[in-house]
């Protein structure tokens, strides 16, 4: 169990790691949605790769034939997120693009939990985990918040942006919509890895579409680095110890460890400005606004 808590902290810290890496890749292209597509072929091939080793079976007509057409949003809603990800980082720093979208994947989750939507089983709002859902709106508010006027240049041109905020918690709430249509795939499936493997096509085939029908231009600028394609393989990683670690230590647990290492990874980049990213010290108050939004968190999925 503690090995299985050291990997999803560890893969949750790729997340934030992976945005800026992407970022990156993004800015040597010179556009948003080829650098997406690549990120999704790299993660895809690994997936597949992951799949023909481990001899799982992907079921894939059947599923078709017999699963409503939601059941496939995982795809779309990753696409989106990981897309919206590269946008938002260099323009509101990394650890609001961690830590807004966990605000949106918090209070989606409540809500799909509320609705028993995508097939999920109905869950009560306790007044434990309604106040855990306003822990973690309040302290992402103070961690975005809290010296912000002496944020870095170039950070969201020194202002507060209050659209590309609420763009981030959207992001987030695709992410509870693709958990739970991903985790409903996985089960019909019997196979969260090929779950995984579903999505990621679906996402790279998406991004195809959309970059065919956008026409953005690829401009180079200056040489590549190997690691600029190296997110895929995160994304990957990330999928494949969430579904070793789901059964292991349920999903509560698992994914309360994995936003422990996003948040951790996101001030800890925003701190360094590691991976060229807008540098932001983290201070005591933004420490404490970030262990409000990670215990409330907590009380979300144990109150």
């Amino acid at each position: 169990m503690l090995l299985s808590i050291v990997l999803g902290v560890i893969v949750g810290a790729m997340v934030p790691i992976q945005t800026a890496i992407n970022s990156r890749l993004s800015k040597w292209l010179g556009a948003v949605l080829p650098a997406s597509l690549i990120s999704f072929a790299v993660g895809t091939a690994a997936l597949a790769v992951a799949v023909v080793v481990t001899g799982t079976p992907v079921p894939l007509m059947a599923t078709v034939a017999t699963q409503p057409w939601w059941i496939w949003l995982g795809g779309i809603c990753g696409l989106i997120f990981l897309t919206l990800n590269i946008v938002l980082l260099p323009r509101i720093g990394a650890s609001a693009t961690v830590i807004l979208p966990l605000v949106g994947q918090v209070l989606g989750g409540v809500l799909i939990d509320l609705l028993g939507a995508f097939d999920t089983t109905p869950r009560a709002l306790t007044v434990l985990r309604g106040l855990g859902a306003v822990l973690v709106v309040v302290g992402a508010v103070a961690v975005n918040l809290i010296g912000r006027r002496r944020m870095a240049v170039g950070e969201a041109h020194g202002r507060t942006h209050v659209i590309l905020w609420v763009v981030a918690v959207l992001a987030g709430a695709l992410m509870a919509v693709q958990t739970a249509v991903n985790g409903r795939l996985g089960q019909v499936m019997n196979s969260a890895l090929a779950a995984a493997l579903v999505s990621f096509v679906i996402g790279t085939v998406g991004l195809a579409v959309l970059w065919l029908i956008s026409r953005q231009r690829i401009q180079r600028s200056g040489r590549p680095r190997g690691w600029m394609f190296s997110g895929g393989l995160l994304g990957a990683a990330f999928i494949l110890v969430n579904a070793i670690n789901g059964p292991l230590l349920g999903t509560g647990l698992a994914v309360s460890v994995v936003q422990f290492g996003q948040v951790s990874a996101g001030l800890a980049l925003d701190h360094t400005g590691w991976i060229k990213v807008a540098r932001r010290p983290v201070t005591l108050w933004r420490l404490v606004a970030a262990a409000a939004v990670l215990g409330g968190v907590l009380l979300v999925r144990f109150g």
